[in-house]
């Protein structure tokens, strides 16, 4: 089998699903824009058609969601969709779970945030600080004073933090996801 991508039409948002060769999801960005109230919008019912495509691979979880920065076009309406460790307050029968959560750095910095993206800032911190289910992108020095502040090392924590410019580990080509995944951060 090889992997498959979808694109949901979500207007001028991004929302990309892609199926590894091994039957396991990665979604990229989550935007649902769709305006119910509007009987003319025609962009997508993405929970809707996530929770079908889910059905289709047969998948419970998602391997992994990557929220490539923390704009509403790539955000939009996560917190009502995912299933968040850090608050019951994001957990329900009704919402997806994700294995692994992929955020830049400055997801875990940024002071100023409300909404969507204060609840993955959120997210991705107890994630962090529990040191599984996450993999944070920068420069691994550039996180060395978040990680002091929070009585965290760098060097027990590395396992967590891809550098710009390297392969994600846990991904291999050749092995049974069949795609490799190269983090490209211009902004670290």
């Amino acid at each position: 089998m090889t992997a498959h991508v979808k694109f949901f039409p979500t207007g001028k948002a991004d929302t990309t699903f892609v199926q590894l060769a091994n039957n396991q999801v990665v979604l990229m960005d989550y935007a649902h824009m769709r305006n119910e109230k509007d009987p003319f919008d025609k962009r997508i019912d993405l929970p809707t058609a996530v929770r079908d495509a889910m059905d289709e691979v047969d998948r419970e979880s998602f391997r992994v969601v990557a929220f490539t920065h923390l704009d509403k076009d790539h955000i939009y309406r996560a917190s009502e969709f995912f299933w968040f460790e850090h608050a019951s307050a994001y957990q329900g029968d009704d919402r997806m779970k994700i294995d692994e959560l992929w955020v830049p750095a400055g997801v875990l910095t940024e002071i100023a945030l409300d909404d969507d993206a204060r609840v993955i800032r959120q997210e991705a911190r107890y994630r962090l600080k529990e040191g599984k289910g996450i993999k944070v992108f920068s420069r691994p020095e550039a996180l060395e004073s978040y990680l002091e502040e929070n009585g965290l090392t760098l060097a027990s924590w590395s396992h967590c933090i891809v550098n710009a410019g390297e392969l994600v580990p846990g991904f291999n080509k050749w092995g049974s996801e069949a795609v490799e995944f190269f983090v490209h951060s211009p902004f670290c």
